[in-house]
Parts: structure tokens; C-alpha cells; sequence
């Protein structure tokens, strides 16, 4: 194939560009937010565990205590009721049935709190346990969020830069010959590397020396024939030192 030096030369502008997009695309997928994320992601689910579990104790502790006064409230219902009776009554057979009934629903007035006092007990610490998950759920989402926004950052500034990039590429390839172009794509596609710089007799698209008969053939070469890397087979192009 047939290049002039400059189309050639402009392939190495071309491929550092791709080397730049394809660093940039690689920051971009191994920011290391993304990894911390993924580690707190493990310890999320164990905080959130640990709420919940708090959540179900305190829930457990409000509807025992619910029972005891919905009892309570019974039962002091029924006291003003035998009350009244008792008040209202002028049998002494019926009002030492009320009297009884009333000894009774007082021992089980007192038995009812007793019991909410102790279930008031085991509730503050069930609401202590599930403050203190909650607050440690809060924190956990507090820095995903954290993370969250500056990957968000970090990818939009990432973004930017390959739409320029990209946009530099495209004007940069419109320039070069179509058929050189279609090789050199064709070349980084299944090798990793289009085309590399030939600096004296090292080769930078694999950093080796070329052998005197490789080096001979290349310097024999007209300055407008493409030749290619004897080791790796991109695109060699050779640049005059300075």
C-alpha cells in the first residue's frame, strides 16, 4: 500500500488518540468510588439487617405493650361498672358479688401494670437498639450517597473528555487516506496496536530492536510504502530524528 509520509505520520496522532480514549475508557470503568461502593455494599446489607431486626423487636415490644393497656382499659371499664352497680345495688347478696368482682379486677389493675412497667422496660431498650440501627442505616446511605455523586461527577468530567476526544478523532481520521485508515482499524482491532513510531531500530509497537536484515528492508523501502512491524505486524512508520 501506498501512504505519503505525512498520511503515515498522521496515523501515529491517530493512534495516540486512541491510546488516550482507551485510557480514558478505562479510568472511567475502574474508578475506584465504583469499588468502594461495591464494598459498602456488603456492609449496607448487613446494617440493613440489623435495622430490620430492630424494627420487628420494637414492633414485637408496641403490641405486647398495646395488649397490656387494651386489657388495662378493660378492665378499668369493668371496675366502674361494677361500681355503679355496687353504688346503685341494695341486695347484700349481690353487692358482696360485686365487692368480690371489684377485689378481683383491682388485683388484676395491678398485676396489668406491673406488667407494663416490665414491658416498659424491654420497649426503651428495643427503642434504644433500633435508634441506634437506624442512625447506622442513615450513615451507610449517607455515604453511598456520597459515592453515588461523585462517580456521577467523575463520569460526567470522563464523558466530556471522550466526546472531545472523539470528536478530535473524527476530524483527525477524515484526513488521512480511507484505505490507510481501513487498515490501520483493522490492524488495532485484532492486535491491539495500528501503528507504531520506528525509532531508530526499535520498533514501539514492541519495543524491540529490529534485526539488521528487517531494518535493511524497511530503510530500502520507498518513503511512500507502508511497511509493518516484523514482530507484531502494525503499521510501522518512520519518523526522521531530530
Amino acid at each position: 500500500m501506498k501512504a505519503s509520509p505525512r498520511q503515515q505520520q498522521l496515523l501515529l496522532d491517530l493512534q495516540q488518540l486512541d491510546h488516550t480514549i482507551a485510557q480514558l475508557r478505562r479510568k472511567r470503568s475502574t474508578l475506584p468510588e465504583r469499588a468502594e461502593l461495591t464494598a459498602l455494599a456488603e456492609e449496607a446489607a448487613a446494617v440493613r439487617d440489623r435495622y430490620m431486626a430492630a424494627q420487628r423487636e420494637l414492633d414485637a415490644q408496641n403490641a405486647d405493650i398495646a395488649r397490656v393497656e387494651a386489657d388495662a382499659e378493660m378492665v378499668r371499664q369493668r371496675r366502674a361498672r361494677d361500681e355503679q352497680l355496687l353504688a346503685a345495688s341494695t341486695s347484700s347478696k349481690e353487692a358482696q358479688a360485686l365487692q368480690g368482682e371489684l377485689d378481683t379486677l383491682l388485683r388484676r389493675t395491678r398485676e396489668l401494670e406491673d406488667r407494663e412497667l416490665e414491658l416498659m422496660e424491654v420497649q426503651e431498650r428495643a427503642q434504644s437498639a433500633f435508634d441506634a440501627a437506624a442512625a447506622a442505616l442513615a450513615g451507610v446511605d449517607g455515604r453511598r450517597a456520597e459515592l453515588q455523586q461523585r462517580i456521577d461527577e467523575a463520569e460526567g468530567r470522563l464523558d466530556r473528555e471522550l466526546a472531545g476526544h472523539a470528536e478530535e478523532r473524527a476530524g483527525l481520521a477524515a484526513e488521512i487516506q480511507r484505505d490507510l485508515v481501513e487498515l490501520y482499524e483493522d490492524l488495532r482491532g485484532r492486535i491491539g496496536i495500528g501503528a507504531a513510531r520506528l525509532r531508530g531500530n526499535v520498533s514501539e509497537a514492541s519495543n524491540m530492536a529490529l534485526a539488521p536484515a528487517e531494518l535493511s528492508d524497511i530503510r530500502a523501502a520507498a518513503p511512500d510504502e507502508v511497511v509493518f512491524c516484523p514482530g507484531t505486524g502494525a503499521i510501522l512508520v518512520r519518523v526522521e530524528e531530530e
